[in-house]
Order: C-alpha cells, then structure tokens, then sequence
C-alpha cells in the first residue's frame, strides 16, 4: 500500500500495489477524527476486496462493473465489522448506503445495475450511487436471500470457476442457482 500526495482517485487497485490518496490511507489517532479512522479503515477493505472482484476475476465488459464495485463496497462493511464490531458497520451500511440509493432509485435519474455500454464515453458515466451502493445493496439482498453460508459457497464457486478470467453478472446468478433452491434467484 502507497499514499500518494494529490493522488486524484480516493485510491486505487493493482495486482501488488494499492495506491491511495494520502487522506484516504493516512490515520495520526493524535490528530485524526474517529470518522477519519473509520473511512481510512473502509477504504482499505474496498480496495483490497477488488483483489478478488476485480483483479482476480474482472467483469467482462463494463456492463457488469457492479460485480466489481458492488462487492468491494459491500465487503468493506462487513470486513471492516469483523475488525471494529463496536462501529456497527453492518447498522451503518444501511443508513449511508442501502437507504440512500433507494431513494435516488426511486427518481427518473435512476437506471439498471447492469447498463449497456457501447463506446469508452459512457465508462466514466457508471461510477455513480446506483453502481456502488445500489450494487452492494444487491448483494446484501441476495446474501439473505439466500443465507449467509450458502452466499460465501456460490461466491467463492463464482471466484474459483472464473479467476482470472472475465465474468459477468450471470456467471454470478448462475453460482447461486446451481445451489438449488426451490425458487429462482433470477
């Protein structure tokens, strides 16, 4: 892990390497706020989450960019829980993330988590609410939709039958219906 001063991005994956905006890594508890320390440590799971949803297994078009963000994004809670559990991060996810996208959700602005992308003008369009927290609020469904343990058995199947390789959202779904339940998780 580097800071690097001015570093434009809040941080950034790479096989080896995550390089991070120096406010986004730094932590002085002598000088430091308890909110500076709780999002240096929620970056840092985002960021090492896409070692797997995104490096190790990356989506295959752009389309699917909320495999990759959705995931880390919802991972940096939970991992950041089992680290911090007096935080109550999994109580502060749906405040920060799942309530707010609901609403945006709701209005004309809104669009699908899975979008058509047909040209590299549209790719910076999807860095947006709907595909991070919208897309983590998704997982968070289907992990309780389907329970806790068989959500980590499709995801690590979906990890080991696509790493390295290029995914997309139904190599996903596939994983979780492949596990059998008496209903369609499509």
């Amino acid at each position: 892990m580097a800071a690097i001063p001015d570093f434009v991005s809040g941080a950034m994956e790479h096989w080896g390497l995550v390089t991070y905006r120096e406010t986004a890594l730094l932590y002085d508890r002598n000088i430091s706020s308890s909110a500076n320390q709780q999002r240096v440590a929620t970056v840092i799971a985002h960021e090492l989450a896409h070692m797997w949803f995104g490096n190790l297994v990356t989506m295959k078009w752009w389309n699917d960019l909320w495999l990759n963000e959705g995931f880390a994004s919802y991972i940096e809670y939970k991992g950041v829980h089992h680290v911090h559990p007096d935080w109550q991060m999994l109580d502060q996810f749906l405040i920060a993330d799942l309530h707010g996208v609901m609403k945006l959700d709701a209005t004309l602005a809104s669009h699908p988590i899975v979008q058509t992308v047909e040209n590299p003008n549209q790719i910076t369009e999807l860095f947006d609410s709907i595909t991070y927290s919208k897309g983590a609020s998704v997982i968070r469904m289907l992990e309780d939709l389907v329970g806790a343990e068989k959500f980590r058995l499709a995801t690590t199947n979906y990890l080991n039958n696509n790493i390295y390789r290029n995914a997309n959202t139904n190599d996903f779904l596939n994983e979780l219906e492949a596990l059998n339940f008496d209903f369609d998780v499509k």
